[in-house]
């Protein structure tokens, strides 16, 4: 949609909602059916900022580029790539204190960055490379309490449901950040890219039109 590609903006959109909707009721599903505890108390703030993170993030990049199908040749860029912006986001969010928005933000906009060079030099379009790397960004832990909220939602006070809505606020404004994160650095370079084009076109014509 930033790229004013609305109708094919919007009709991601929709795809997207049915997406997680499906997977909405998988989970309700198993909750009512599994009996699940309570899980909302647990705290997220990871004991190795680096390392576990980093290996998680790997893993799920790859798994998530073999569902997408991305060729194999080109796995360890979006493992390197998930790495690269899972550490960025726990560099700025606890060690930096800049929140957990900012951080996603950075570290979608700098794997955007390294896939423009690596899409380049691939030959492949940078959505293929970049979208498999920020998955392991997606908050969630966040998305998943919300949920149990409102499925257990008669039995929650008011306290505990403004917190629940507080948290869902919260993961909505991160995945807005991935994704403006993604699309930002995408669309200043290809504005600069048109730029040049039109230069060395300029310069073309220009240098025919003197040998006329």
């Amino acid at each position: 949609m930033l790229n004013n590609y609305i109708i094919a903006g919007v009709t991601r959109a929709i795809n997207t909602l049915l997406v997680v909707g499906g997977m909405t009721f998988g989970i309700i599903l198993t909750i009512h059916l599994g009996r699940v505890a309570d899980f909302t108390s647990l705290n997220v703030v990871p004991d190795s900022i680096y390392l576990v993170h980093a290996l998680a993030a790997a893993i799920s990049a790859i798994g998530f580029s073999v569902i997408f199908n991305v060729p194999r040749r080109l796995l360890p860029v979006t493992a390197l790539g998930a790495v690269l912006c899972v550490c960025l986001r726990n560099f700025f969010n606890l060690e930096l204190g800049s929140g957990p928005i900012a951080g996603s933000f950075i570290g979608a906009a700098a794997v955007s960055l390294m896939t423009l060079y690596t899409s380049r030099r691939f030959n492949i379009p940078t959505h293929v490379l970049s979208i498999p790397s920020v998955i392991p960004l997606i908050p969630g832990v966040l998305l998943y309490r919300v949920l149990f909220a409102f499925i257990n939602i008669k039995h929650l006070s008011a306290g505990t449901l403004m917190l629940s809505i507080q948290t869902g606020v919260e993961a909505v404004l991160i995945i807005i950040s991935i994704a403006v994160g993604v699309a930002i650095p995408n669309l200043f370079a290809r504005h600069q890219m048109d730029k040049r084009k039109r230069r060395h076109m300029e310069k073309v014509f220009a240098s025919s039109a003197i040998h006329k």
